[in-house]
């Protein structure tokens, strides 16, 4: 009843949205939440020890005690839930499941604004199939991070498109980034600085200086506690550190050894492995399908057309690109086991869907464009014709 009346509320302020298919992907996350949920049954999962920590107070008696970065900002989320609610370990799970289709109602909000010729896949309407493949779903539709952090980057970018009306979105999304992974919220912020600096369309100086300043400004607040909170206060220890965490991911049974892949390997790995071949159980079998269609899309925009329209793209594609790149980047650095690989690349694989779509979007447009001239020319050649019979 809550996601009918969400969807009501939504498509109600925002005409220009599928009611009809926000429907559908509510249905279809519902349906990948009660997956995860038997996945969990009979596989080890981390919404359980959530759970646990939270209904016996393992962590403290008050709300306040749970309040931290990282697991302990999901703990303070569940907590008011199963203590002043008496929600279940079920309960538990359907409301961070909401949390997930809430972010993604948020996407696809940016989508559409951003969006305007419905570029197609195979056929398909291009935003349609991105947002019901199924490892976005399944890593989101569960008690965890992946649901609450999937949220916040949604809130995030829609809020970029209308960062003046939509403020109260960019300090939640931020904030909820900032505490899941406080990491990911730096390399975002870089994101944003890098993407409106090599910017020219729609961008005056006083907003590309407004949005440097801010973003300087708040990289220099939270340096010093990312520092403190990832453990590389000692800039010399991170190589070994980052050594040390891929090896130990690789000893998991989905393990695969990183440790001596050069960078390009490593992204390799990180966006489109599994595929077949290496895939860690059914589960990874059935994401090896959605890794080749990421693959088949990005070798379909390496065209020098594609990059070009890249290069002079907006500021808000711009940073969706640098964003994934650098977060690609950053834990494809530590991620030697494949299903860790599946879970965390599903947070950012979003962004760079936009970008993809975006650039068929820029095609689309213009060969609209050129159908839309010729049509006006024979138009005008026609006139004339009818005019020199007459």
């Amino acid at each position: 009843m809550i996601g009918w009346l969400v969807i009501n509320f939504v498509t109600a302020r925002h005409k220009h949205l599928n009611r009809g298919f926000l429907f559908i992907l509510f249905f279809y996350h519902s349906a990948l939440a009660i997956t995860y949920y038997l996945y969990a049954v009979f596989n080890p999962s981390d919404s359980h020890l959530y759970y646990k920590i939270v209904s016996e107070k393992l962590g403290g008696v008050l709300w306040s005690d749970y309040f931290g970065a990282g697991t302990d900002f999901v703990e303070f989320l569940l907590y008011p839930f199963v203590h002043f609610f008496g929600f279940t370990y079920e309960s538990s799970m359907i409301v961070f499941a909401f949390f997930g289709f809430l972010g993604f109602i948020y996407f696809y909000i940016f989508f559409k604004e951003r969006i305007q010729a419905r570029p197609l896949i195979f056929g398909l309407d291009g935003v349609s199939v991105i947002f019901l493949l199924p490892n976005l779903h399944f890593w989101s539709a569960s008690l965890g991070k992946g649901s609450v952090i999937f949220l916040a980057f949604g809130l995030f970018f829609y809020s970029l498109n209308s960062p003046l009306k939509r403020i109260f979105a960019f300090l939640i999304g931020g904030w909820m980034m900032y505490e899941i992974r406080s990491h990911i919220f730096f390399v975002v912020l870089i994101g944003i600085a890098v993407g409106y600096s090599f910017s020219v369309k729609g961008v005056s100086i006083t907003l590309r200086a407004a949005i440097l300043t801010i973003a300087g400004v708040l990289l220099m607040i939270i340096y010093d506690d990312i520092l403190r909170l990832t453990g590389f206060e000692d800039e010399s220890v991170f190589d070994p550190l980052v050594s040390h965490r891929a090896s130990e991911l690789t000893k998991a049974t989905s393990g695969i050894d990183i440790t001596s892949y050069s960078i390009p390997e490593k992204l390799f790995a990180f966006c489109f492995r599994p595929l077949f071949f290496d895939a860690p159980g059914a589960l990874g079998f059935i994401v090896s399908f959605e890794n080749l269609l990421y693959l088949y899309l990005f070798i379909r925009i390496l065209f020098p057309t594609h990059l070009k329209n890249l290069l002079l793209g907006d500021p808000i594609m711009k940073t969706c690109f640098f964003t994934f790149l650098g977060v690609s980047l950053a834990l494809s650095q530590i991620t030697g086991n494949l299903g860790l690989a599946m879970r965390q690349k599903s947070q950012v694989m979003i962004l760079m869907m936009f970008v993809i779509l975006k650039l068929l979007d820029i095609d689309k447009l213009s060969e609209l464009k050129k159908e839309a001239l010729k049509r006006g020319k024979f138009k005008k050649l026609k006139q004339r014709l009818e005019v020199a019979k007459a």
